[in-house]
Formats: C-alpha cells, sequence, structure tokens
C-alpha cells in the first residue's frame, strides 16, 4: 500500500499464495484503506470458487442513521467485495458512543432478517471499547 492505494497485483498476489498454501479466511472492512479495501478484496478474490474461502466484513456504525442505512450498506458492501454473501459480519467498536447508534438502527434485528435472507452465515461479533 502507497499513499492510501491498495497496490492490486500484490494483493492478488498474497491472496493466491494463500488460498494455495491452506489459508480461506480474509477479513475486510468499510474503513480500511479509505474505503478501498472491500473493492480490493472483492477483485482479488473474484477468481476463485467462493466456497473456497471465508469472507468477514465490518459494520460502519459511523455511516448509519437509520435501520434502512444497515440493509442499503450491507449491500453495498457486498457489491464492493463481488460476493452474495457474507460468512461473518462483525459489529465492533461498541463504546459509550456508538451504543445508542447500534441500538437506534435496530442492527441486531436486521442481521437477523439479512442472515434469513442468506445474505451471510452472520457471526455476529460485538467487543466494547472503553
Amino acid at each position: 500500500m502507497k499513499n492510501n492505494e491498495v497496490d492490486q497485483k500484490e494483493l492478488d498476489s498474497m491472496v493466491e499464495y494463500c488460498i494455495n498454501h491452506g489459508a480461506n479466511y480474509f477479513d475486510t472492512a468499510y474503513m480500511y484503506v479509505d474505503e478501498k479495501s472491500e473493492l480490493a478484496i472483492g477483485k482479488a478474490l473474484k477468481k476463485y470458487n467462493r466456497k473456497d474461502f471465508l469472507l468477514a466484513d465490518k459494520s460502519p456504525i459511523y455511516k448509519m442513521k437509520t435501520k434502512e442505512d444497515v440493509r442499503r450498506i450491507f449491500d453495498e458492501q457486498l457489491k464492493k467485495c463481488q460476493v452474495d454473501y457474507f460468512d461473518f459480519y462483525m459489529c465492533h467498536n461498541i463504546n459509550k458512543n456508538t451504543f445508542e447508534t447500534y441500538r437506534n438502527v435496530e442492527m441486531a434485528d436486521e442481521l437477523k432478517n439479512l442472515k434469513k435472507k442468506e445474505k451471510s452465515n452472520i457471526l455476529v461479533f460485538f467487543s466494547w471499547d472503553s
């Protein structure tokens, strides 16, 4: 990565090496690399069978104001990653500043609905930052 840009060729090479050597878990987030990480990992993983890797993403709670934002942003993340579902979708950075937002946007209920629609094998992880 140079100047907050993803070196796609290098990332492609790293993903290929990982998959060829048995690694199958990839983690990204909306906010990583100035919001370019999801696009880059999507391009890198596109040539592999979706069943051959696990993909984790994270909620950008700072972008969510309504429960409709949860679904809209989640769908945007799927599109950027070029996948139909996430294996893991994490709610993280829950703290005294973000807790009310998670509650107000009904994050837990929205993620349950997405899981029912097979958009994710959602395993919701919560971490608490003080």
